[in-house]
């Protein structure tokens, strides 16, 4: 940690907690994940942190009730959460809604909504998640508080063109800053990445060459 905080302080952030990783610490590693969090971010105080929140499930496996939601989120920015990356697995606005509303009247820290990615916007035959779907999609959750939007795409199925022409036509319709977050499965997600660049998105997420591929994100 000290030596990514010394040899790359021009990363936009580093997601290093939330989503599977809380449970990895403590299932594998033994890990207090509050702990680790805290020894983060002493390490590493001149970076932004970025977290994975699956929206009513928390960090966790089941829908929980909404002051539990609430006051994980309050907890994780004052512990030096700064970004948190919300989503709905559905892409339901409603199971986002506790967690985005939290982020906004709780912490200081960005509220970036996802919208998950899958289909193939290029596809005419492919017409139930369209161009049109994730526009709609994305606008509503801006209206909702997003600060950001994250296009997520888990399984690497946003190809070059298609990242390129969804992120072109988020940055003309929202007006909010735009983060692609990608996953190597296919093995052309390098190339959706740089694609996406080159149609105006303002951030993009990559893995530590020791880390990269496959499943994980392209090679940093």
């Amino acid at each position: 940690a000290p030596i990514i905080a010394r040899q790359t302080p021009n990363l936009f952030s580093l997601e290093c907690w939330g989503g599977a990783t809380f449970d990895t610490s403590m299932r594998f590693l033994q890990e207090d994940p509050w702990e680790r969090l805290s020894a983060l971010r002493e390490a590493i105080p001149n970076i932004c942190f970025q977290m994975l929140l699956r929206g009513a499930n928390g960090v966790g496996y089941t829908n929980y009730p909404d002051n539990v939601i609430t006051e994980f989120v309050r907890l994780a920015g004052a512990s030096g959460m700064d970004i948190f990356r919300i989503f709905d697995s559905l892409n339901d606005p409603i199971g986002m809604q506790v967690a985005m509303e939290a982020v906004n009247e709780k912490t200081k820290s960005v509220c970036e909504a996802s919208i998950c990615y899958t289909g193939d916007i290029l596809d005419p035959k492919r017409d139930k998640y369209t161009l049109k779907y994730y526009v709609d999609l994305a606008t509503k959750l801006v209206k909702m508080g997003a600060h950001f939007i994250a296009i997520k795409d888990m399984a690497g199925l946003c190809r070059p063109y298609a990242a390129k022409k969804l992120a072109k036509t988020l940055r003309e319709e929202l007006g909010v800053p735009i983060h692609f977050h990608t996953h190597d499965t296919s093995g052309v997600n390098s190339a959706s990445t740089l694609t996406a660049c080159d149609a105006g998105v303002n951030v993009v997420d990559l893995a530590l060459s020791s880390s990269s591929g496959q499943t994980s994100q392209p090679n940093l």
